[in-house]
């Protein structure tokens, strides 16, 4: 799993509807070291985030998990399903519905 990805799906969805959070110029980048090192930034123009985060990654159950993010970005509360060279992850927080495709580059 190790290599660069970006997201080519990144979709909020709430009460209100549902937001293309890529349309608006958002998108998280991530890249993973063989080493279990984790690296990447999040941009979420509605949200006013634009931060950079740096942690570990593990595979456990057949998910690819981030983690030991000191920043609070929602990228470490994210489970991502491996499936080929991409990796999807759809979790709910707060009610909102958050569907994330990474796409290694």
């Amino acid at each position: 799993m190790a290599g660069s990805y970006r997201a080519t799906t990144f979709t909020a969805t709430s009460a209100l509807g549902t937001e293309n959070v890529l349309q608006k110029g958002g998108s998280p980048t991530a890249q993973f070291a063989t080493s279990g090192a984790a690296t990447g930034h999040v941009t979420i123009p509605s949200q006013a985030v634009d931060e950079d985060f740096v942690g570990t990654w593990k595979i456990e159950n057949g998910e690819l998990e981030i983690e030991e993010v000191p920043s609070d970005t929602f990228i470490e509360d994210l489970s991502f399903k491996i499936a080929g060279t991409t990796l999807v992850a759809d979790d709910t927080f707060n009610g909102v519905r958050v569907q994330v495709v990474l796409t290694k580059q």
